[in-house]
């Protein structure tokens, strides 16, 4: 269990016990439980969860549950606490002043790069959920290419609205920000999904289904029409890019090695791919290994994804991603065609 892994880590600094508040995926992470309002205190003999009247009591094995009255800050306050971890990367301005009221003479201490070290490598159940998440996710785009070809969606909002009513019934949430991009809105990779009417040419679609907190990310892209011999090209080299990074991928390799692979294949047009090639994904949809972090390599289940792109202002824009997990064998999670698929 990671949670017993961070109490020996506690006792090997000396920390009297660590601090989590929600919505920190931490608190989710040790306790595989989302609260709408919640702390979490985990100490080298005790953990302790104050949860609100509002959510449902969970069942929690080695964690004791409390009511979050008015007075359960008193509850907690101790005078021969002198350390406390916290994690810099989650919690808020005000929650660090609370902090400070409860414990005045502690010192707080980041363990936000422990924090991020033990989230990386996911357990079977954590691997099962986000498999589960990239399974409704590929499901999700099948359904949409079939009310493409039946013209049932006027504009980008239309799309993006049914893939995320078809991913909540699979009782699922949205991982993040659905973006359906057409035509040259597809040139910003971020592109706001807005009322724009959809026509002919190129359909970007990135989305994903977070299952139980565990998130999938997968970008297709359709073309409306029949595309020219160029746009064809362009398609074309991109998927044999991607493919050439999934055929890369072997235990212990850097993933700058990766990213360099795509640009190498890609050739004249690398300076057209304007972002990193991939993430680690879990809780979060964007969480380590960092692409551009040169000591980080592939490692056994560490789930990442792998999504080249290349834009041109103006035009249009492609991207190619897939959620990828080693194990031994490179596993594509999301397993939606990826084939151009025309929609005449």
């Amino acid at each position: 269990m990671k949670l017993v892994q961070f109490k020996h880590y506690l006792q090997q600094t000396d920390l009297d016990m660590a601090y989590f508040c929600h919505p920190d995926p931490a608190l989710t992470y040790f306790t595989q439980f989302y609260p709408s309002q919640a702390v979490l205190l985990v100490g080298a003999a005790k953990t302790t969860l104050f949860l609100s009247k509002l959510d449902k009591k969970p069942s929690l094995k080695n964690i004791n549950i409390m009511p979050m009255e008015r007075d359960w800050q008193h509850q907690i306050k101790s005078a021969s606490v002198q350390k406390i971890g916290i994690n810099k990367n989650a919690l808020t301005i005000r929650q660090g002043e609370d902090l400070r009221k409860i414990f005045p003479r502690a010192r707080l201490i980041d363990v936000s790069q422990e924090i991020i070290h033990a989230r990386k490598e996911k357990t079977v159940s954590e691997l099962r959920k986000i498999s589960k998440a990239c399974q409704i996710t590929s499901s999700t785009f099948n359904a949409v290419v079939q009310e493409l070809r039946k013209k049932s969606f006027q504009t980008e909002q239309d799309v993006a609205f049914f893939m995320e009513k078809t991913i909540k019934e699979h009782d699922a949430g949205i991982a993040f920000p659905t973006i359906v991009a057409m035509g040259k809105n597809a040139a910003i990779p971020h592109h706001k999904t807005s009322s724009a009417k959809l026509g002919k040419g190129f359909l970007l679609l990135d989305f994903g289904a977070c299952y139980r907190q565990y998130c999938a990310d997968m970008t297709r892209v359709v073309y409306l029409g029949v595309p020219d011999k160029e746009e064809k090209q362009m398609y074309g080299l991109l998927l044999e890019a991607q493919q050439t990074a999934l055929n890369s991928i072997k235990e212990g390799k850097p993933f700058h090695e990766l990213d360099a692979v795509v640009r190498k294949k890609l050739g004249n047009y690398s300076s057209y791919f304007i972002h990193s090639l991939g993430h680690g994904i879990g809780l979060e949809v964007h969480e380590a290994p960092r692409f551009f972090d040169e000591q980080e390599r592939i490692q056994k289940n560490v789930p990442f994804t792998i999504e080249p792109g290349i834009y041109f202002p103006g035009k249009f824009g492609l991207r190619i991603e897939d959620t990828v997990l080693f194990n031994g064998k490179t596993q594509v999670l999301t397993t939606a065609p990826k084939e151009l698929i025309c929609i005449k």
